[in-house]
């Protein structure tokens, strides 16, 4: 799921087993001007850290929808979809903001300058 990009080191953070479900409630927003609302939704989630010469640059999300309960505290899924959702959060300006959100995973060009090396002269 998570490609190579040359000079990156990508790490799998593995969540501890009885939060392997996340949750986002029901929400109200509006389009167009018409109110709507979106209903809860249960995922089961993935995250992978990026890093280019030790500097964490990006943190990518991998989300599956699914339905899940709890047992003795611990997430059971009880079903999941056949499609994976993917968003990466990318620290755009070096200051440990990751406020730049884009579909998909981390690629080449989307690693900030501030993150690549300097050219030799």
């Amino acid at each position: 799921m998570i490609g190579s990009v040359p000079g990156t080191l990508t790490e799998s953070l593995l969540l501890d087993e009885s939060y392997n479900i996340i949750e986002f409630p029901a929400q109200e927003f509006v389009e167009n001007g018409a109110k709507k609302r979106m209903r809860a939704s249960q995922f089961s989630a993935g995250i992978v850290r990026w890093e280019v010469d030790g500097h964490v640059v990006a943190y990518s999300y991998i989300l599956v929808p699914a339905v899940g309960h709890r047992t003795k505290g611990k997430w059971r899924i009880d079903s999941l979809a056949g499609c994976i959702f993917t968003g990466t959060f990318i620290d755009d300006v070096g200051d440990g903001v990751f406020r730049l959100l884009v579909p998909g995973t981390l690629k080449t060009n989307l690693i900030p300058q501030w993150a690549r090396p300097a050219k030799p002269l």
